[in-house]
């Protein structure tokens, strides 16, 4: 899944700065600085600076009309630079679906009867989608593909963006983009197929961000034939014509929401003091007055600092665990255990009245079904932790806040629960369950069984250190 690099200025001494799309804090490399630049739920405007000025527009059409043998001998009417705004999804998919096949067990195919299997299976994987939020068809751009990556994003100011330019109307909300993109990614993943039937599926992780991309628009006559070439501010190329002259008009509508770039410090609320650097973390220590924030809406909201061994180890890793009730009061791991009987096949006398939890793992990796594993294995075993509250080596980012973790927490059960018929009665529906409020649980495991690069990779980043 890659990130699109974003360039702005240091609000500090004004220097150009670039990082990554989506990245929470940083520090300026000139003056020092360490500032707060996103936050979950925020929806951020960039935008690319076009490569094409408006006299090389001239020489892009004249280079199409030519490889199309056209004749060159043309009127111009109109040249003008359009923004298109699309949004850009990016985060993690998880999906459990079932694949029905028909057997029959018996000789005489004639007059058997069916009988339908159930083959359940999961899929885990990146997403990086881009939609358009605007309704105009006429400019026939509907994705942008990988194109943009070839140069950094720019984050958009009033004062920044190109002079003489109109960006097109943002008619489509954020939440209708999204649902679009959904279908766009599980029919490109093969989900529409007959015989899968969808079980459970999330979209976790989700990071919004609003891109205008630069568009040409140059209209002309020959004779009385007119018409208009799109071209691409990026590669310089034609890549889309009408007949007749472009038609639209911008009125300023914009329903994505989306807020201009606004760093601000990134210091503790309770003493002022310079918190932690991190790419993508949602949570921070203060290693002054040793208290623990998580970033939520905008805001520093204090959090605990939960630790416990769960493995022999120094990787610490975060973990959102939330107490679960199933069915008639089913809450404890012993009673888990008499209805998962395959997940939970064993229980300790001393942990068989502890409260049963589910388990989400809040941190990033390559590698989804690994992580997926590590989540259902801790909910399987239902460890016995000895909580402490102490400051450990934090080996990975917290990135995943309580309500997509809580949406998470669905599909887990989703995936214990599918193999056993009787729990697909509505009262064993998560909705119908009840989930007090989480808390993170930073656990320790003997190895980062989520990292399935080679090991010659491993040794690489470790000599680099």
């Amino acid at each position: 899944m890659a990130d699109y690099s974003a360039q702005f200025n240091c609000p500090g001494c004004g220097s150009p700065l670039e990082t990554l799309e989506g990245t929470i804090s940083l520090q300026c490399k000139f003056c020092g600085l360490i500032m707060r630049i996103g936050s979950p739920g925020r929806i951020l405007k960039y935008f690319y600076q076009p490569k094409l000025e408006g006299f090389a527009v001239k020489f892009s059409v004249e280079k199409h009309l030519k490889e199309k043998g056209l004749s060159l001998t043309y009127s111009e009417i109109s040249r003008q630079l359009f923004y298109i705004p699309f949004y850009r999804f990016r985060g993690m998919s998880y999906a459990l679906f079932c694949e029905k096949t028909v057997e029959c067990e018996v000789d005489d195919f004639e007059n058997a009867i069916p009988m339908v299997k159930r083959e359940l299976q999961r899929k885990c994987s990146h997403f990086d989608l881009t939609v358009p939020a605007y309704t105009n068809e006429a400019f026939g751009l509907d994705s942008l593909g990988i194109r943009p990556e070839v140069m950094p994003l720019t984050a958009l100011h009033n004062d920044n963006f190109p002079e003489d330019s109109v960006k097109i109307d943002i008619k489509i909300p954020p939440e209708e983009a999204k649902q679009k993109s959904m279908m766009m990614f599980f029919m490109n993943v093969g989900f529409a197929s007959l015989n899968k039937e969808i079980i459970s599926s999330e979209m976790i992780g989700e990071g919004l961000s609003l891109i205008y991309y630069p568009v040409w628009a140059f209209s002309l006559s020959q004779g009385d034939f007119y018409t208009t070439m799109f071209i691409d501010g990026l590669n310089k190329r034609v890549y889309h014509e009408i007949p007749g002259e472009l038609e639209t008009h911008s009125t300023g509508i914009d329903l994505s929401r989306a807020s201009e770039m606004n760093p601000v410090q990134h210091k503790c609320p309770n003493c002022g003091f310079d918190l932690p650097v991190s790419e993508y973390s949602l949570f921070y220590y203060c290693q002054n007055c040793f208290r623990a924030y998580m970033i939520a809406e905008d805001n520093y909201v204090s959090t605990g600092l939960l630790t416990a061994k769960y493995e022999e180890g120094k990787h610490y890793h975060p973990f959102w665990r939330f107490p679960f009730v199933a069915g008639e009061n089913i809450n404890t791991v012993s009673k888990f255990s008499k209805v998962l009987t395959g997940e939970i096949p064993l229980v300790a006398k001393k942990k068989a009245q502890n409260r049963f939890y589910l388990y989400v793992p809040g941190f990033k990796s390559m590698n989804l079904n690994s992580l997926t594993n590590i989540g259902m294995r801790i909910c399987c075993v239902q460890p016995e932790l000895s909580i402490e509250n102490k400051p450990v080596p934090f080996e990975a980012e917290m990135i995943l806040p309580e309500s997509e973790a809580l949406e998470l927490a669905r599909h887990y059960w989703d995936i214990m629960r599918s193999k056993y018929r009787h729990l697909e009665r509505p009262e064993y529906e998560f909705e119908s369950c009840k989930t007090a409020k989480g808390e993170i649980v930073w656990l320790s495991l003997s190895r980062p069984h989520y990292d399935n690069r080679p090991r010659y990779f491993k040794q690489a980043k470790l000599y680099a250190k």
